[in-house]
């Protein structure tokens, strides 16, 4: 009797130690496959990466793509289109430079158009960080290779610049799309942006809504309802060329100086006595007259070149008149062209 109860009891014990091992085996081969690194197990991958100062991102992984607010006056660009076009023409910061949308249509766009590509998270992919959240100001710490994309100015001096320094290794390629390393980074081996999963952004990068078609931004202005309540020179005459040139704030004050301080006051400012007229003095510049202002900088400069270019008379017998500087060659259109832009710039 007691022999063939230790037997049972071996064999108990057999049988436990074989669930044992069963079970224990069972867990290993669910959590770890068939390896011995876990690799192939069921736990979550986690990507890790090679940049030891990446800013935590401070949005949801998982939120819609960044979107451009929806305008009927806005060209939809892909990336690659937009950035290249930037690039070909030599990189401008201010002037604009062309380009053919998705929709075969004639655009034209600034790097204010183009920066959104290295700020903006969420755009290239949802829960995409901005370029900047890496590549940034901190250049001693945080900013990975050494580049600002934070500002026009970051951008052009490139990569691996010291701290303090103005000029690294360039990204734009001397204006040559094919061989800049933005390019390359962006859409040859599409290292970056980092993270960016497969299968998820076009090869040419996200499409966005950038610029404006040329035929809206060289449009004529036109008349308004409110048009009779615009000031306008007592002189007859259209708006010169200078209306479609690019002035420069800096040469306009010299001119200015030389040719309208006189009658206007410095910076615009006005108080100059002109007896015969409804107030007695001459209008400011500095403040400009209120009707002759607007968002839309085209109509903006519009309604000051009426002025310089045709003159005006602003009374019955004034002593002082706003000779027609355009109409009789006084100023270059170029010239009137600058100094519009100085007006505009006292004005802001």
């Amino acid at each position: 009797m007691i022999r063939h109860f230790k037997i049972w009891v071996i064999l108990l014990g057999l049988c436990l130690a074989a669930l044992i091992i069963f079970m224990a085996g069972s867990l290993y081969i669910g959590g770890c496959s068939y390896r011995n690194n876990c690799i192939d197990g069921g736990r979550a991958q986690f990507a890790h990466t090679p940049i030891s100062t990446l800013i935590p991102a401070t949005f949801q992984a998982n939120v819609a793509a960044f979107s451009y607010p929806s305008s009927p006056e806005n060209c939809t660009v892909t990336a690659e289109t937009l950035l290249s076009a930037w690039v070909l023409a030599h990189f401008p910061e201010t002037q604009p430079f062309d380009f053919i949308d998705i929709n075969n249509v004639a655009c034209e766009a600034t790097f204010a158009d183009v920066q959104p590509l290295f700020i903006e998270s969420n755009l290239w992919y949802p829960g995409a960080l901005a370029c900047t959240s890496c590549h940034n100001a901190e250049l001693s710490a945080a900013a990975s290779a050494q580049l600002d994309l934070n500002s026009y100015a970051g951008v052009v001096a490139g990569l691996h610049r010291p701290p303090g320094s103005t000029t690294g290794v360039d990204i734009l390629g001397a204006g040559d799309w094919q061989r800049s390393i933005l390019n390359q980074v962006l859409f040859v081996i599409r290292k970056m942006p980092f993270g960016i999963p497969p299968n998820v952004v076009p090869a040419e990068g996200p499409t966005i809504l950038a610029g404006i078609p040329v035929s809206i931004a060289n449009a004529t202005p036109t008349e308004t309802p409110l048009q009779d309540e615009i000031a306008r020179p007592s002189n007859p005459g259209e708006a010169g060329d200078a209306i479609n040139l690019t002035g420069d704030p800096i040469a306009g004050k010299q001119i200015y100086d030389n040719q309208c301080k006189l009658c206007h006051g410095t910076e615009g400012k006005g108080d100059v006595l002109n007896p015969g007229t409804e107030d007695g003095t001459v209008p400011p510049l500095n403040p400009i007259d209120s009707t002759l202002v607007s968002s839309d900088y085209k109509i903006y400069v519009y309604n000051i070149d009426l002025f310089i270019q045709n003159g005006s008379v602003p009374g019955p017998n004034p002593a002082l008149l706003m000779p027609p500087w355009g109409a009789q060659n006084g100023l270059t259109q170029q010239q009137i062209a600058d100094v519009i832009d100085y007006i505009i710039s006292l004005n802001k």
